[in-house]
């Protein structure tokens, strides 16, 4: 007879505490949560601490490297000025053209290259040759071409977005269901009925996670454009600051960008949620 089968046996089994170091390893997700942010807080106030003790015994040269508390007098007097104001305006607006029109084309182009074989044999290969090209490389022909206007660094974040765009919409419909795919067809869906019903509503989540990527990339390839030749601008500002040595003004710059980049990508992620609820 088996010691299990005897009723019991197999109550005192099941009356046996869990083991109190395993009850212990597990946390609900809110005190993991809190633990994190704890962590992450001692690090970045360490992290400061240091650096701060660092400027101030000149272990490292406060012309360099600045100071936090003269970053954080510095990010006060900067970010409320007028120069900024016009910086950010500037910035942000060739951010905003170069990410819809990059976002469009980069996707639409995913999409053909994704559904049609043909064309991905014949275009396909010239993608990875064309998207190895450094940016910047590319930046001086571009202003050389339009000038110091904004068309120069919107074409410029525009060819790092498209093909990013372009890599993750092709990827996202080669990656719906093939049995998904065989089902729509066999009751009748055609090209257009096929992309609406049964491949956007699949490559949706991984295309809108592109997106979030590529507006960071749209941002960096505006500033570095700004940064080698521009009127206005965040990136001109920056070359301003580091070529007179006012590096505590960079810093704050810098982390303005920091905070606008969080909030950009909280919203994002905010927007996802709410649009792919059906997912659920």
């Amino acid at each position: 007879m088996s010691v299990l089968a005897d009723p019991k046996i197999a109550t005192s089994i099941a009356d046996v505490p869990d083991d109190p170091v395993k009850r212990r390893r597990e946390m609900s997700p809110r005190t993991r949560r809190v633990i994190v942010s704890a962590v992450q807080a001692f690090l970045v106030a360490g992290f400061l601490l240091l650096w701060e003790y660092a400027s101030r015994t000149e272990m490292v040269d406060p012309r360099f490297f600045g100071r936090p508390s003269l970053v954080w007098e510095a990010f006060q007097e900067y970010i409320p000025s007028e120069v900024n104001k016009e910086s950010l305006q500037a910035t942000f607006a060739a951010v905003g053209l170069s990410f819809v029109v990059g976002s469009v084309l980069g996707t639409l182009a995913g999409l053909i290259l994704g559904l049609s074989r043909w064309v991905d044999d014949v275009i396909g290969p010239f993608l990875v040759p064309l998207n190895s090209i450094p940016r910047i490389a590319l930046a001086p022909m571009f202003i050389a071409w339009f000038g110091l206007t904004i068309q120069a660094k919107v074409v410029l974040a525009v060819t790092i977005v498209f093909f990013i765009l372009a890599e993750n919409a092709r990827s996202a419909v080669r990656s719906v269901d093939a049995d998904l795919m065989t089902m729509a067809r066999v009751v009748g869906l055609k090209r257009a009925s096929l992309l609406w019903k049964v491949v956007l509503p699949s490559a949706v989540p991984t295309m809108f996670a592109g997106l979030r990527l590529t507006f960071t990339y749209s941002l960096l390839g505006v500033i570095a454009s700004e940064m080698i030749a521009a009127t206005q601008g965040v990136g001109q500002q920056i070359v301003l600051y580091s070529s007179s040595y006012q590096i505590n003004t960079v810093f704050a710059i810098l982390i303005e960008l920091v905070l606008i980049a969080i909030v950009i990508n909280t919203v994002f992620r905010y927007a996802e949620g709410r649009l792919l609820r059906w997912q659920d």
